[in-house]
């Protein structure tokens, strides 16, 4: 039995510093929400490779089709992908330093906050960096826990931003320990091309401030944080509801290139198909010209259309978007004239129809099109 000391007026009581140590120290039997969140995404992921996608680098679509946050389609109704996206990663090494980096702060953060506004903090700070992610990178496709994750540091700083001395420093080194980690590898991975690193500032901007109000000092009942937890909502809605009805919906690049690709694939291969009939004399000419006037033009056409409308574009897909617009320009030039110099016979539109074929393949090379 420990000895006991008589309290005096420049020492709090030994009661009020257990009620304030007992809020400041890792509870690892208070981290039930976390431990639930990381099965949830881990389950997801087994589910994800079981249906096919690939367990290293699973590319965007990928992705995509499991519920990642994609403006042009979170903007025009499928607002859900902001929460699923959260459960999402690109591979197992994203899943895993994410996952480790969670159970790190997670824990310390539910202990410290209690499990409802613990969870209440972990979504909308979510929601704030899929809402960043929307208005800075509106085309690009995101996922992860990361946003999150980042909003829990936020939490952490914007706590101590009001109670500086509530956490012992043996606490906080461990937790700082991991918190550089955890941002190091953020910035290494975001040096990659199609990394979005709005997410995760939108992610801690907001965790920071619910932090300031929603995390509690530890002389606070848990009891007493309805309202708070209330506002945070409010914002989490609000963080739903701005993007859907503020931010201008991008043009689907991804949706209009994976059309065209399959476009491409039919129209060149019903094309080489019919062109070795005819040169077989199993097509005449006029036969070989309603082939390509008939039923590979006019889709290519609508195709090549709905490329060019593409709107509310990055600049670097808006230039590539012009390079594809070329190439299908100058094919649709190279088969229309072949369509003339077979019905009248005319060499020199050949001629001039084989020179424009040529130009395609060279566009379709640099825009990264074309088999």
């Amino acid at each position: 039995m420990e000895d006991q000391q008589t309290p005096t007026a420049a020492e709090p009581s030994p009661q009020t510093q257990a009620d304030g140590a007992a809020k400041t120290q890792v509870d690892w039997s208070e981290g039930g929400a976390t431990l639930t969140l990381i099965a949830i995404n881990v389950l997801i992921f087994l589910a994800m490779i079981i249906r096919g996608v690939p367990f290293l680098s699973p590319t965007s679509q990928d992705v995509l089709g499991w519920g990642a946050d994609y403006g042009p389609l979170t903007l025009n109704g499928q607002w859900w992908r902001m929460f699923a996206s959260m459960f999402l990663h690109f591979g197992i090494i994203h899943l895993v330093f994410n996952m480790l980096v969670l159970a790190n702060i997670g824990i310390f953060m539910e202990s410290l906050s209690g499990r409802v506004s613990y969870l209440v903090l972990y979504f909308v700070a979510g929601l704030g960096g899929d809402a960043a992610s929307l208005f800075w990178h509106p085309t690009t496709v995101s996922a992860g826990a990361s946003g999150a994750i980042f909003g829990l540091y936020g939490g952490l700083l914007g706590f101590l931003l009001r109670h500086r001395h509530a956490i012992p420093p043996e606490t906080l080194k461990p937790l700082s320990k991991g918190a550089l980690t955890f941002v190091g590898y953020n910035i290494l991975f975001g040096l990659r091309p199609g990394v979005d690193m709005a997410a995760h500032v939108g992610g801690l901007l907001t965790g920071f401030v619910l932090g300031v109000f929603l995390v509690p000092a530890p002389s606070q009942q848990r009891t007493s944080r309805y309202s708070q937890n209330v506002i945070a909502l409010a914002l989490g809605a609000a963080l739903v509801l701005w993007p859907l009805r503020a931010l201008p919906k991008p043009g689907d690049i991804i949706g209009e290139f994976s059309q065209l690709e399959a476009t491409e694939d039919v129209s060149l291969k019903l094309y080489n198909d019919s062109l070795e009939k005819w040169k077989a004399h199993q097509l005449s000419a006029g036969q070989f010209a309603d082939v390509i006037d008939k039923q590979i033009l006019p889709k290519w056409k609508a195709q090549r259309d709905a490329v060019a409308n593409l709107q509310r574009l990055p600049p670097d897909q808006t230039k590539l978007t012009a390079r594809l617009v070329k190439y299908m320009t100058a094919r649709d030039e190279a088969w229309t004239l072949l369509v003339e110099s077979l019905r009248e016979n005319d060499p020199q539109k050949l001629t001039r129809a084989l020179a424009k074929m040529r130009e395609a393949d060279l566009l379709a090379s640099s825009a990264g099109a074309g088999k």
